[in-house]
């Protein structure tokens, strides 16, 4: 799992609470304004992590 404690900081003090990491590499690809502490995954645009969703699809 990445070390995401530079991102929550940098988050609290916009208000950016909610956080967006990539269900495939665990790297932060985003922050979201919302009223709480929330995690959202997604996959990033690194090839490899699109790869193999593709392959977990199938």
């Amino acid at each position: 799992m990445s070390n995401t404690n530079h991102v929550e900081l940098a988050a609290i003090h916009r208000f950016d609470l909610g956080i967006l990491i990539c269900k495939s590499c665990n790297e932060v690809i985003a922050t979201l304004p919302t009223d709480g502490y929330k995690k959202f995954y997604g996959l990033c645009k690194n090839m490899t992590c699109i790869e193999k969703n593709k392959e977990a699809n199938k």
